[in-house]
């Protein structure tokens, strides 16, 4: 388990490229451990969040010293973002056979 953090003087776009990898990367290695299944993914996913909040009131870039970064694509349409679904999955199959038992 590691948690990384960036910090440093951004733009409103590097900053949101920093967010969408950080978090890509989140959903993509986060759920390896049943500590981080239920705790600190979740946590973190809704860290990253409250994080975009103050990266979208950053100003926008001005003109470049150097090459700035580029968002890419939104998070849920990147495909590493995808393994999120196992632990998704997962959760939804578990409680439909909680529902099942107590049903029963």
């Amino acid at each position: 388990m590691r948690f990384t953090s960036l910090s440093g003087p951004f733009c409103r776009v590097c900053g949101t490229a920093v967010f969408r990898e950080f978090t890509a990367r989140t959903l993509w290695q986060g759920w390896w451990s049943p500590l981080s299944l239920v705790l600190f993914t979740p946590a973190t996913l809704v860290i990253n969040r409250v994080a975009l909040r103050r990266i979208n009131r950053l100003p926008s870039p001005g003109p470049a010293v150097g090459a700035g970064l580029t968002p890419g694509p939104r998070v849920l349409r990147r495909k590493s973002s995808l393994v999120a679904l196992i632990p998704l999955l997962w959760g939804l199959w578990v409680l439909s056979h909680i529902v099942t038992v107590v049903a029963a």
